[in-house]
């Protein structure tokens, strides 16, 4: 009797196996994962600006199992009302706005954790070598990359930045009255990982 539990229980294991029932950790590395990217703003007929600037998504997990996203971005366009409005990630916006109490100022990169609150410490961004034009006909070198930490992996993840446009920008971000819905939201398919060659 004891045997028979035995290689039933070993025969279940295996079919577990088999079929993703016990799941591997990838090892450290750099994975490219699958994602997209939502900056949608209701008015002007709704404008979604975010899903043309995110060209790739990559995941890092290194030895001490330490995590990050490293987004890349490149400039882009966007039609409202048939009018074409090259889009892109500004660092330095010209706005002259004051910043809303419990809210982040333009330009402010960063993302938000688990409790919303946002975080700046520990994100980086790098400037892309071309410009593209703002409103104000200024040259700009736009952000073309951001890396943030990651405490756990998510579906959802969101985000502060500011997008800017030969027209106009705004700061995508939660609000001060805690609504995600302006708020650059990134979401990952963690199904969707491939490691990326050395």
């Amino acid at each position: 009797m004891k045997k028979a539990v035995m290689l039933a229980a070993m025969l279940l294991a295996g079919a577990l196996a088999a079929f993703g029932g016990c799941e591997k950790e990838e090892a450290a590395g750099t994975y490219t994962v699958g994602s997209s990217l939502s900056c949608y703003i209701p008015a002007m007929g709704g404008v979604e600006f975010g899903e043309p600037l995110l060209t790739q998504t990559r995941y890092a997990k290194e030895e001490d199992g330490s995590m990050s996203l490293t987004l890349y971005f490149t400039k882009s366009s966007v039609t409202i009302y048939s009018i074409t409005c090259y889009t892109f990630i500004d660092a330095e916006p010209n706005t002259g706005a004051d910043p809303v109490e419990g809210e982040p100022e333009d330009g402010t990169i960063g993302y938000y954790d688990a409790d919303n609150r946002l975080v700046t410490e520990g994100v980086s961004y790098t400037l892309s070598e071309d410009t593209t034009e703002n409103n104000l006909q200024e040259q700009v070198h736009y952000v073309d990359s951001i890396t943030f930490p990651i405490a756990e992996k998510k579906d959802t993840y969101y985000l502060t930045f500011y997008i800017n446009s030969t027209v106009m920008g705004a700061q995508f971000k939660i609000t001060a009255d805690g609504s995600v819905t302006r708020a650059a939201t990134l979401t990952v398919d963690w199904d969707d990982l491939t490691e990326v060659s050395a």
